[in-house]
């Protein structure tokens, strides 16, 4: 069977499909429920902070949650992306004087890229058209080669006609792998969609939880602060009756 046939185009279609599928069923089991068990894992251990004390209790407890956030408990192994999203945020954690941290950073900003694995199936969505779309127009120029030999080798306006319902009866299938591409990259991005929704409902608790686990200091409320220390400092260093 040659590249040209219709044959070999229902079959490309075919694994494009089949392909589309595995890929959805592999990161299910390799990205996207692990993720999810760790981010839930994480938020119940922020939710037994929950209360009045929730800043003083993870101060007093900030060794085991750095342990459990950084991926090192239990197996050791945790998502890339949590791991990164917590060496950020922890970076900027500062003790405010044994009264709890406080941090200039949201959880929502320093764990921005919780949605890769949606994004792996957005970026195979693209990469799947672009195959479809290749395939056929080898599939096309392979189709033309064929016609033209015929036609050359052929006697009469027989041959010349069968040579191009041949042409046009392969060029017609070969237009199944551009299909089953585009089909393919719908499917990918629905799944990737319910994944993301999945995975932002899932982050968000994570994030309220350990927002309420500390205290926020933006850069713009730190600046008037240090302009009252230092006019404090000012007043204590200037001496009666200078």
């Amino acid at each position: 069977m040659t590249f040209g046939a219709p044959g070999v185009a229902l079959l490309f279609a075919a694994a494009i499909l089949l392909f589309a599928i595995g890929l959805i069923v592999y990161s299910g089991f390799k990205a996207y429920r692990p993720l999810l068990n760790e981010i839930r894992d994480r938020w119940n251990l922020l939710t037994g902070l929950a209360g009045p004390g929730a800043r003083q209790a993870f101060l007093d407890q900030f060794a085991k949650i750095d342990t459990r956030f950084s991926g090192t408990a239990r197996d050791g192994h945790a998502s890339a992306a949590l791991v990164l999203g917590w060496a950020n945020y922890r970076s900027l954690l500062v003790d405010s004087e044994g009264e709890g941290f406080v941090t200039s950073i949201r959880a929502a900003e320093a764990f921005d890229r919780l949605d890769e694995p949606a994004r792996a199936l957005e970026w195979w969505a693209n990469i799947l058209v672009a195959v479809g779309l290749v395939v056929t127009f080898l599939g096309i120029v392979a189709a033309l080669s064929e016609a033209t030999s015929a036609m050359r080798t052929g006697n009469g306006g027989g041959a010349m006609q069968s040579a191009l319902m041949g042409l046009l009866a392969i060029a017609a299938t070969k237009f199944w792998t551009s299909i089953a591409g585009v089909l393919a990259s719908i499917i990918l991005r629905v799944v990737a969609r319910f994944r993301r929704q999945a995975i932002e409902t899932a982050e968000a608790g994570l994030f309220v939880a350990l927002d309420g686990c500390v205290g926020f200091m933006p850069p713009e409320k730190v600046s008037p602060e240090q302009l009252k220390s230092l006019k404090r400092l000012e007043a204590a260093l200037v001496r009666p009756g200078v």
